[in-house]
C-alpha cells in the first residue's frame, strides 16, 4: 500500500537508460552515506526514474558535483509516495523530525522485547517539562513498533525487583497494553505476564549454554528458582532428564505449568509452588525424597543465591554433583570475588570445590557489578 504526502522533496530525474550506471556512482562516491530516501518510492514516469533525495543539502551539492557529464539529470520538487512496508532501522531514524534532536538523549540505546511486549527504561532527564517529555516518551514507544513489527505492546519500568516473587512495576506507554504474551526462545514457547512473574530475555544464550552442555541422560536436576520454566524446560526439550523445578510465585508457578505442557519435552519436569527453605523441613515429604539426591542444581537467584547454598548441600549427592550458580558480584575481578564467596559458603556446610568448570562474567548488572556465573563441581568434605 502507497500514500502520498503533501510536503514536496527533492528528486534527481535520470533517464532510465542511465540508472543503474547513477547508482553505480552513488556507492562509489559514497560508501557509508545514504542519499537515496529508501523511505520514499523511486517513481518511473515515462523514459525517467525519479531518485527522492535524503534532506541534506551539502550531501546533494556534492552529489552534483561530482555526477558524472555522461549521465543527464534534472533536480525537481514533487509530492513524494511512501511506502507502509518500509522497514525503519533504528529509533533514531523512525524519530527523525518526531522529537527536538535536544529530546534525543531520551532515546533508550537498547530495550527488551518479550514475546510481542516491549520493555523501555529511560534515562533520568532533568527538566521542569514533564509532560513534554511523557509525550515524546509515547513517541518513541511508537517507534519502537515501526521499527520491531511483532511488537504490539510497550511499556516503561517504574522499578527495579522487588519483594520475593522478583516482581517490577511497568507502565503502558502504547498499543495493545496485553501484559500476557508468549515468548518463543530456543525452539521453546513461554507463556508469562510481566506483571505477574519475573522473566529476562538477557539470558538467552546463558540458557541455551547450559541445555548444551554434558548433560547425561538420566541425571536428577534441581532448578531452585524456576520462574516460568525458561532453564528447566529448554533442558527437558533435548534431554531425557527429570527435573523438579520450584517456585515461590504461585502465577510464575501456573505459567511453569502451563509451559511444562506447551512444550514437547524429552524428561520429566515436576513443578512446585512453595519457598525451596521447607525442604530443609523433616516434615516436608518432598525433601525426604531429594536429600542427597541431585546430579545437578542450577541457581538462579543472583541477588540472594548465596543464602541458600545450604539447601544445595543438602540436595546435592553426597559423592558429588554439578552446581550452576549466579551472582551478582561487585567490581573489579568480579569472577575472583564469586568463586570466593562460594568456598567460604560452602566450607560452612563441610562441603568443598571439587573442580571449576566455568566461571565467567554473563553480563554487566550495574556501574559496580557484574552477573556471573560459576559452573562447579562440588563434594562432601568427609568423602574426600
Amino acid at each position: 500500500m502507497k500514500i502520498k504526502v503533501s510536503e514536496k522533496i527533492t528528486y534527481i530525474q535520470i533517464k532510465k537508460k542511465n540508472g543503474q550506471a547513477f547508482l553505480n556512482q552513488v556507492n562509489s562516491l559514497f560508501k557509508n552515506k545514504i542519499l537515496i530516501d529508501q523511505k520514499k518510492k523511486v517513481l518511473h514516469v515515462e523514459d525517467y526514474i525519479l531518485f527522492p533525495l535524503i534532506e541534506d543539502n551539502e550531501l546533494i551539492e556534492k552529489l552534483l558535483h561530482f555526477i558524472s557529464e555522461s549521465i543527464d539529470y534534472k533536480i525537481i520538487s514533487k509530492e513524494p509516495v511512501l511506502t507502509l512496508n518500509y522497514k525503519y532501522k533504528s529509533l533514531e531514524e523512525a524519530l527523525k523530525k518526531k522529537i527536538p534532536s535536544e529530546f534525543y538523549e531520551l532515546i533508550p540505546k537498547s530495550y527488551d522485547i518479550i514475546g510481542d511486549i516491549a520493555i523501555l527504561e529511560f534515562d533520568k532527564f532533568e527538566t521542569p517539562i514533564d509532560k513534554l517529555i511523557n509525550l515524546y516518551k509515547t513517541k518513541i514507544a511508537k517507534a519502537v513498533i515501526k521499527v520491531n513489527k511483532n511488537v504490539k505492546s510497550v511499556y516503561e519500568k517504574k522499578s527495579e525487583i522487588k519483594d520475593m516473587f522478583r516482581l517490577r512495576k511497568f507502565t503502558h506507554l502504547y498499543g495493545e497494553g496485553n501484559s500476557e504474551t508468549i515468548h518463543k526462545e530456543n525452539n521453546c514457547s513461554f507463556k508469562l505476564d510481566i506483571f505477574k512473574s519475573f522473566f529476562t530475555p538477557r539470558l538467552v544464550f546463558e540458557r541455551n549454554r547450559i541445555t548444551t552442555c554434558n548433560i547425561l541422560e538420566n541425571e536428577l536436576i534441581i532448578d531452585m528458582f524456576a520462574g516460568v520454566g525458561p532453564f528447566s524446560i529448554q533442558i527437558a526439550k533435548k534431554h531425557n532428564v527429570v527435573i523438579h523445578a520450584f517456585d515461590i510465585n504461585p502465577n510464575a508457578y501456573n505459567y511453569l505449568k502451563t509451559n511444562i505442557k506447551f512444550n514437547k519435552i524429552k524428561g520429566t519436569i515436576f513443578p512446585y509452588n512453595f519457598d525451596i527453605k521447607v525442604l530443609l523441613q523433616h516434615s516436608n515429604e518432598v525433601g525426604s525424597i531429594l536429600k542427597n539426591q541431585a546430579d545437578r542444581i542450577i541457581m538462579n537467584l543472583p541477588e540472594k543465591s548465596l543464602n541458600y547454598i545450604n539447601i544445595a548441600c543438602f540436595l546435592m549427592k553426597e559423592s558429588g554433583g554439578i552446581l550452576h550458580n549466579y551472582q551478582f558480584c561487585e567490581k573489579p575481578d568480579s569472577v575472583n570475588n564469586a568463586i570466593t564467596n562460594l568456598k567460604e559458603e560452602l566450607d560452612n556446610f563441610n562441603w568443598s570445590i571439587e573442580k571449576i568448570l566455568a566461571s565467567k562474567i554473563v553480563k554487566p548488572f550495574s556501574p559496580k557489578a557484574d552477573l556471573v556465573v560459576v559452573d562447579l563441581k562440588i563434594k562432601y568434605k568427609d568423602l574426600i
